[in-house]
């Protein structure tokens, strides 16, 4: 480890506490991405959503949107540090110009925060437009997947595709008791995720 010693003991103040701010981040930026690459952490990419009003559909707003506070994630901070760190170090080493390398690395670690926070955006609207696309399902036909009972309080299945998407739902029928393979329509959607059917005749 003495060359270790030696190397840190010839950087300037500056250089060691952005190797400070640096190493640590990157750290976790792998450690981050890993999780991603092995689904943990991530979001559920499961069709159940709440109930979303007919105005949600032609709203650009969602929980996509955010202000400043959204740029202030825990992905963000780290991206933030790890930007900093790594640009402060080499215009630093490039210009020795200590206010130079400090400003360029705050401007470039907004910019990396910025970045994070529009990816983290543009994920939630794809998660946020698929959730109000069940609305769209009315009037699209399918099959029942698990037989619907008369009883309206119980629930079968149906697959239900729409624009080169198959939608696999809990649905009451309108039409009697249906069975598996039982041509359908769907005529409405209640409690935010279960779909009326009826019979096609």
């Amino acid at each position: 480890m003495a060359w270790f010693t030696n190397w840190w003991d010839e950087l300037n103040i500056v250089l060691q506490i952005l190797y400070c701010i640096a190493i640590p981040g990157t750290l976790l930026l792998i450690i981050q991405t890993v999780l991603l690459v092995f689904g943990i952490g991530g979001e559920s990419a499961e069709f159940d959503v709440p109930e979303i009003d007919a105005a949600d559909l032609s709203t650009t707003g969602g929980p996509g949107d955010f202000g400043i506070a959204g740029l202030f994630t825990f992905q963000g901070i780290v991206a933030f540090f790890c930007i900093f760190g790594w640009s402060g170090i080499v215009i630093m080493n490039a210009t020795q110009n200590v206010p130079l390398s400090l400003i360029s690395g705050f401007i470039l670690g907004i910019g990396a925060m910025f970045g994070v926070a529009k990816v983290i955006r543009f994920t939630a609207s794809l998660a946020y437009n698929g959730t109000a696309d069940i609305k769209l399902l009315i009037g699209e036909s399918g099959t029942v997947y698990i037989p619907i009972p008369e009883d309206k309080s119980k629930r079968g299945k149906v697959n239900v595709q729409m624009a080169e998407r198959m939608f696999e739902c809990e649905a009451v029928s309108e039409s009697g008791p249906l069975p598996t393979n039982t041509p359908i329509r769907v005529t409405d959607i209640i409690s935010g995720n279960i779909l009326v059917v009826e019979k096609i005749i």
